[in-house]
């Protein structure tokens, strides 16, 4: 063998073993991220009970600390002296000055000094544990549905009543808290040959046609996908289950729908769900309702989120 021939041979196993360990790095690759991808996986499926939010929660249980005061030797009056006028931030003065150890029967706290006194009363329920960080952000729910806390332009309606309005279909949905805002489209029914299926909403929300539109009873679905990387079908609801915590720190989210003749219905969120994508159904309800579904989690989507809302308010433009 020449020496030509032999510098041949030498760069062929040179070569070789080049593309030999090129293909060991690139499987332990492939298997580092197959791995990660699992993990991954199992992972983002032990959070799921996270999503679930259901209306017996109430918002995040503030932790009381039981630890003893410091001594700090400062003593409190025994009593308040009524030849003295009540501080400022009193808004009525007491009806007869109470004493620490032998209170008479009426030295009760007026409930508007009481308010002004402990302002926690009137702070948003995420900030009980640390009321000095409130921003002044205010708790704007109302149980019984007077619409004083309803957004300018809304009045009150009953979610068991629904409205009168003529049935239109519903062309828009914002999530003011979420960040959600979107155009809404009918989605289609396709014929697969060996089954059916609605049609995937592309960069929009999709509503099932043959569930009820915006204002009226029963229990409207809209679907929107969380994030869509390979198809770019969008990701309007990518932000959906942000909604489950915010409910926990007692928020509200409110949910707009508009229909083709300029109404907007106003929706206040009460539960979320996770289901399997093979136990998705759809079901009716009673009463005004909307559903909201996304897959989730990110970069699987096995599962379905659902935040339900009943309706509360409407402007009628």
């Amino acid at each position: 063998m020449n020496q030509k021939d032999s510098k041949s041979v030498a760069n062929g196993r040179r070569h070789t073993g080049a593309a030999g360990i090129a293909m060991i790095v690139v499987g332990l690759v492939l298997l580092g991220t197959v791995g990660a991808y699992y993990g991954y996986r199992s992972y983002a499926s032990s959070q799921l009970d996270s999503l679930v939010f259901t209306p017996t929660e109430s918002a995040r249980r503030v932790p009381v600390s039981t630890a003893p005061l410091p001594n700090t030797g400062q003593t409190f009056p025994a009593t308040v002296r009524s030849n003295e006028p009540p501080p400022a931030v009193y808004e009525a003065p007491l009806s007869q000055p109470p004493t620490v150890g032998n209170p008479p029967g009426n030295a009760a706290f007026p409930f508007s000094s009481y308010i002004s006194v402990y302002p926690a009363t009137e702070i948003h329920p995420k900030y009980w544990a640390e009321p000095m960080w409130s921003g002044g952000e205010p708790y704007s729910y109302s149980p019984n549905e007077s619409g004083q806390q309803l957004p300018e332009g809304f009045h009150a309606v009953s979610s068991t009543e629904g409205t009168e309005l003529p049935n239109s279909n519903t062309t828009r949905i914002s999530v003011p808290s979420i960040g959600i805002d979107s155009d809404i489209t009918e989605l289609q029914i396709l014929d697969l040959g060996n089954s059916r299926e609605y049609e995937t909403p592309k960069n929009t929300v999709g509503h099932i046609p043959q569930s009820p539109n915006a204002g009226q009873l029963g229990n409207s679905w809209f679907f929107g996908h969380l994030e869509s990387p390979i198809k770019g079908e969008g990701n309007v609801f990518h932000r959906l289950p942000d909604i489950p915590e915010k409910l926990r720190n007692g928020d509200e989210v409110l949910v707009e729908l508009e229909n083709e003749q300029g109404h907007i219905f106003l929706y206040r969120v009460t539960a979320t769900d996770v289901v399997h994508q093979d136990d998705m159904r759809f079901y009716d309800s009673s009463n005004a309702t909307i559903t909201l579904v996304a897959c989730v989690p990110s970069l699987v989507y096995d599962h379905r989120i659902l935040v339900t809302a009943d309706l509360i308010g409407i402007n009628e433009g």
